[in-house]
């Protein structure tokens, strides 16, 4: 008596093992099919076609990123040097810097800002950065390992803004007995006289 599968039997045997043919599925099949030819038509709609390139989907997701990552700085109040310099053009901001620099940082920078046991701040060498939103930093932050101590618990943030615009009003005033430059130069922005 014959059984049921013999004739699925290819008609060839390996090791005396019988080959049979098992056909796929047909659901399998007509998905494999549908995968070919999901393929071929998502490749030319990006290739060939109106799709976004890699390089536009990552310029977009950046610009967006971008957009809302100003969005949250402008929310949270982080200062550009742009929001620093308009602070200086502000004459009662200024006159209050100047109180407060008088007051707290002369010890160390001199009443012009030329320079004692910290650094000139009249010249164009840096060490921490010189451009208003670092000087607003090492204000903020202060530098610890050089003895400034960090004013976030003493002032203000409005005070802390002020007195980096302020800051960046002393840079070229040429004070007599400056200290030797120290740092780096830093190209001037925003904050100074004249664009400075």
């Amino acid at each position: 008596m014959a059984r049921r599968d013999d004739d699925r039997l290819v008609g060839h045997a390996y090791d005396g093992i019988q080959e049979y043919d098992n056909p796929l599925p047909g659901w399998w099949v007509w998905i494999f099919v549908a995968t070919i030819v999901f393929s071929a038509a998502y490749w030319g709609y990006y290739q060939l076609g109106p799709g976004p390139s890699v390089v536009a989907e990552y310029e977009a997701e950046a610009r967006v990123a971008s957009e809302q990552a100003a969005a949250l700085a402008a929310k949270a109040g982080v200062q550009s040097d742009e929001t620093i310099a308009a602070v200086a053009r502000d004459a009662g901001a200024m006159a209050k810097a100047k109180e407060i620099f008088v007051a707290r940082c002369t010890v160390c920078h001199g009443p012009q800002g030329q320079g004692l046991i910290g650094p000139n701040l009249t010249d164009d060498y840096w060490l921490h950065g010189g451009r208003p939103v670092e000087i607003l930093k090492i204000i903020t932050g202060g530098v610890v390992e050089k003895g400034m101590i960090p004013w976030k618990d003493m002032l203000s943030p409005q005070e802390i803004q002020a007195l980096a615009a302020y800051i960046g009003t002393l840079r070229g005033s040429n004070p007599p007995n400056p200290k030797a430059p120290q740092g780096d130069r830093v190209a001037a922005s925003g904050a100074g006289p004249a664009g400075r």
